[in-house]
């Protein structure tokens, strides 16, 4: 469950208002003679989660705070210890509302406990914030991050008879191509609309995976073009994080696409093992209901089918406890498309994840043929 896990927490670092009684505040203003967005979620019971960035640098600084009886909020940078903030022990800010939901105060902080006055005003974006090209996110503070950031044009090259331009956001260090040729316009519109607006989630993610203290974390991320067909498009992007959490992890969160519409794809369009029309049970917000069809019916025929076509690879070895015959690793497989089929990708236990990405799981076109689901006219000749 990899990728679906991966996914999870980059929505998890871009977005903290998902537990919060209403939409967050977000505030623009001066730390000193510094300019700085910051966002906050107070909570029913007066606890306060939130981040800032300086304009100048566009990275996350986390926030953890308290609601006081008089309204005023005390933060600190990183976890929230009240006592230390006081004292100068923790570098916090200390704000007071002052209407019109406008917030005044200090931060304070550093080696000399210094304080530096703070005025803040709900924040007003510019008018072109949201304009084509960047994340039509609905965070007023990540649309702030991004209306003064821009892309640094990097390599070409030419990958399956196209064109891959790619291009890097300076601050984060993350990468991401877009397709230059080889499709028709409107196609080629839909492809990189989805691309950038990937780019700019991982950008996003990348600025706000910080350890406790505030200090700069790790977020890697390795895109790689698998398919570019004339109906099918997939690239795997690999991502490689510590947050500052208890451990480091990794994953492939691909990006596979039915290029005549745009939308992203299921697995159950390109594969499909159960009774008669592909689709899987969903509630009104687009969930899923259950997931008996990975457990009764896509793991066990995936467990089976790749022992059948390999049976010394997927056979556990004496270096390493690899059991790919096992169904539980089947169960939420990354996926892929290459041209010469389906990737899957076996999701194992921490302990095991050097097993995970086999370079031999791939499932030739002629079996999909065997299975088809709701894409099958779109599978390569």
């Amino acid at each position: 469950m990899k990728s679906l896990r991966l996914y999870a927490c980059s929505m998890l670092l871009l977005s903290m208002a998902s537990q919060a009684e209403e939409i967050p505040l977000t505030l623009g203003g001066q730390v000193g003679k510094a300019a700085v967005v910051m966002e906050l979620n107070i909570q029913p019971d007066g606890a306060v989660d939130g981040r800032y960035f300086y304009r100048q640098h566009h990275v996350d600084i986390p926030l953890a705070g308290q609601k006081r009886e008089d309204g005023s909020v005390l933060l600190c940078e990183g976890e929230l210890n009240e006592a230390e903030l006081r004292d100068h022990g923790c570098d916090g800010f200390e704000l007071k509302p002052l209407g019109k939901g406008s917030w005044q105060g200090n931060w304070r902080g550093g080696k000399q406990g210094k304080t530096i006055a703070v005025q803040l005003e709900p924040l007003v974006l510019p008018a072109d914030a949201a304009k084509p090209g960047r994340l039509a996110s609905n965070s007023g503070y990540e649309l702030a991050r991004r209306a003064d950031m821009s892309l640094r044009k990097g390599k070409s090259e030419r990958v399956q008879g196209h064109t891959l331009q790619w291009w890097s956001e300076p601050v984060s260090g993350i990468s991401l191509f877009r397709v230059q040729d080889g499709y028709p316009a409107e196609a080629l519109e839909r492809i990189n609309a989805v691309l950038t607006e990937r780019h700019w989630q991982e950008v996003g993610a990348a600025l706000s995976c910080l350890v406790r203290q505030g200090q700069r974390g790790e977020y890697q991320v390795q895109a790689k073009p698998r398919l570019l067909s004339p109906k099918l498009f997939s690239t795997s992007v690999m991502i490689s994080y510590d947050c500052g959490g208890a451990h480091p992890d990794f994953g492939d969160s691909p990006i596979n696409l039915d290029v005549e519409s745009g939308r992203l794809l299921q697995l159950e369009d390109l594969l499909w093992l159960g009774r008669g029309k592909p689709q899987l049970a969903r509630n009104a917000n687009g969930d899923r209901v259950n997931f008996d069809y990975e457990d009764n019916v896509l793991a066990p025929w995936l467990a089976r089918t790749m022992a059948q076509r390999y049976p010394r690879e997927s056979r556990p070895s004496a270096e390493a406890d690899c059991n790919y015959r096992d169904k539980s690793v089947w169960r939420f497989p990354s996926w892929y498309l290459m041209p010469k089929g389906l990737y899957l990708g076996p999701s194992f236990p921490r302990v095991e994840r050097a097993c995970e990405y086999p370079d031999w799981s791939v499932l030739p076109w002629s079996v999909l043929r065997q299975h088809p689901g709701a894409g099958f006219s779109r599978l390569p000749t």
